[in-house]
């Protein structure tokens, strides 16, 4: 695999079928994101089993449940899109029979006149005038096309809502049974609410990862003790563009992907990477740019949301995608990375981060055709990965839900084994398996990290040089 910088593919109407799924995996989807805040759970299942059936053997495709969150939005419009002018005069409210009904009660009893209201991404601007939660009228301040079960933002208010919806609860359970590999959790506002959703996650399977979207001011308030309590970090730029001002969203992005980085969590950049693919073959150069600088950055992957759900050119934007990443990644700065980050004694890992950047340091100085590791959980290839080596990070492991969980890890690559009985033969079935797959060849140098007993969580301990024969 020549790009290290995974892709995360959110599915929809214009890849619902397995042909198209076959045809993302092959431009270089690593993580299928399965959106619930649109279709059904029936429809869910079936790309699920159209994933298992395609995924290569090298390379597992990850699953990723992506839960709504306490986010209103707009009802059932009369129209399928609905297209506002700037001027328009029109309703809002509770009543099904206004212009946009809005069902949420919470946003309906904030409202008041000469507040403003934001529907989708932020494109459309409504101004209120007058009213009550049953019918405001309101004023178009700026035009565009809206749909049905889009976003509703009141400008400058935030609600004191449930981190977990009733919806939420259900379509968790629902993405457990189907066996997804991590869940997300939409508008986190502090590290409680990812216990939370844990809490209902370890009653059915505690081995799902969970997902914090970074998209409220509070959460990045609370950033540091939200990283211990995820596995993963998305920065949610649509909706955090909506909470704070617009020249503020990509000086949070670094600082999300820094903090991320030095707490060895994998983090996800999402949202208008490639927006004008929705209905065009090419990117424009602005949004290459902003690509390369979010991997330039240190993202472990980028994220496409309508542009393979519901775009024109779905395949077209993952192969983009791939091809602006493996060109930035050209250009990453290994040596500043691998300097800046520092290890934690006080964290739990510790040992395992310093043999990882012991194994880093060792693989720069000897120019190791790769980093052979061996995994129970993903938490060694995962600290390999965070200071960012030169060579592959290959990854062999017995359990495959720790396989497809690597997915979303820059720069590994990981390959299903059954359970060895010693080291020596984890590390030696390892290296036949990646020189089978034509990953390594006899006279490749190789650092192995491993641990003794075999087979152990989180005991990482050995580090061997080895130059294959």
């Amino acid at each position: 695999m020549k790009r290290r910088t995974k892709i995360v593919c959110t599915l929809g109407p214009a890849t619902n079928s397995q042909a198209r799924i076959r045809e993302l995996i092959g431009a270089g989807m690593n993580v299928a994101r399965l959106n619930c805040s649109h279709g059904d759970w029936q429809s869910k299942k079936e790309w699920i089993e159209w994933i298992r059936a395609e995924s290569p053997r090298f390379g597992p495709i990850g699953i990723l449940a992506d839960l709504q969150g306490p986010k209103f939005r707009i009802g059932d419009l009369r129209e399928k899109v609905m297209e506002l002018q700037t001027g328009q005069s029109l309703t809002v409210g509770r009543d099904l029979a206004n212009d946009i009904p809005i069902p949420g009660e919470e946003i309906l009893e904030a409202m008041s006149p000469n507040c403003r209201l934001l529907l989708g991404d932020g494109e459309v601007e409504l101004k209120i005038a007058g009213g009550n939660p049953d019918r405001y009228d309101a004023k178009v301040v700026t035009g565009g096309k809206i749909g049905s079960r889009k976003g509703v933002t009141l400008v400058g208010k935030s609600f004191e809502v449930p981190a977990l919806t009733d919806k939420d609860k259900e379509d968790a359970y629902h993405a457990m049974q189907a066996g997804v590999d991590f869940i997300a959790l939409s508008y986190v506002r502090r590290a409680a609410d990812l216990r939370e959703l844990r809490r209902l996650i370890d009653q059915y399977d505690p081995t799902v990862r969970l997902c914090a979207k970074i998209e409220t001011r509070e959460a990045l308030k609370d950033l540091d003790e939200i990283l211990k309590a995820t596995d993963i970090v998305m920065v949610a730029r649509g909706d955090l563009g909506l909470q704070m001002e617009l020249e503020d969203v990509p000086l949070a992005q670094k600082t999300i992907i820094q903090k991320s980085a030095q707490a060895g969590k994998p983090v996800i950049t999402a949202t208008q990477m490639l927006e004008s693919m929705l209905t065009a073959p090419r990117p424009t150069r602005a949004e290459a740019s902003d690509i390369a600088n979010a991997i330039l950055d240190g993202t472990d992957a980028v994220m496409l949301s309508g542009e393979t759900a519901a775009g024109n050119y779905p395949i077209e934007a993952v192969k983009t995608m791939a091809r602006i990443a493996e060109k930035a990644e050209t250009h990453f700065d290994h040596e500043d990375r691998f300097d800046t980050l520092a290890l934690s004694s006080s964290a739990p890992d510790f040992s395992t981060q310093a043999v990882a950047k012991a194994a880093v340091q060792l693989a720069t100085t000897l120019k190791a055709r790769a980093i052979v590791t061996t995994s129970t959980s993903g938490l060694t290839p995962r600290m390999v990965s965070k200071f960012r080596p030169r060579c592959p990070v290959l990854t062999a492991s017995w359990n495959p839900r720790t396989q497809a969980q690597l997915s979303v890890v820059w720069g590994v690559e990981a390959v299903y084994m059954e359970m060895p009985s010693t080291t020596d033969e984890i590390v030696a079935r390892a290296i036949d398996q990646f020189m089978s797959a034509k990953r390594l060849k006899i006279g490749d140098t190789v650092v192995i990290t491993a641990g003794v007993p075999a087979g152990k969580t989180g005991n990482t301990n050995l580090i061997e040089v080895e130059t294959l024969k």
